[in-house]
């Protein structure tokens, strides 16, 4: 069972490089990958929704431009789908975001930070 807590260490112990939002998500992907999960890209959650990794019942957002009002009516609406369980936010720049969104966990990497 993948949790929260592991893929939240997993994207936070790695430093990425990326000129763009496609290379960052291969990134977390590759690193998710290098740590025996089995993430998915670009996973239809619905007619509107598309998620950019899923990995167990964690959706993972990665943005690197927008504001934090758009990132979370984004995930509010990941978060109605049964499929996920959790989600995570990883952006470019400083988010603060509830630690929950739709009733579901909800964890904000920022990159500008942790990349310090």
């Amino acid at each position: 069972m993948i949790d929260l807590e592991q893929v939240d260490r997993l994207i936070r112990s790695h430093r990425f490089r990326y000129t763009d939002e496609d290379q960052l998500q291969e990134g977390i992907a590759a690193v998710l990958e290098a740590a025996g999960l089995s993430p998915e890209r670009e996973v239809r959650l619905g007619r509107r929704d598309r998620v950019d990794i899923m990995v167990g019942s964690i959706a993972i957002e990665v943005k690197v431009a927008g504001t934090a009002a758009s990132a979370l009516m984004q995930m509010q609406r990941y978060a109605e789908h049964d499929e996920v369980q959790a989600l995570v936010l990883v952006t470019s720049q400083y988010q603060r975001l509830p630690h929950k969104a739709g009733g579901k966990p909800l964890s904000t990497i920022s990159l500008a930070l942790s990349n310090l």
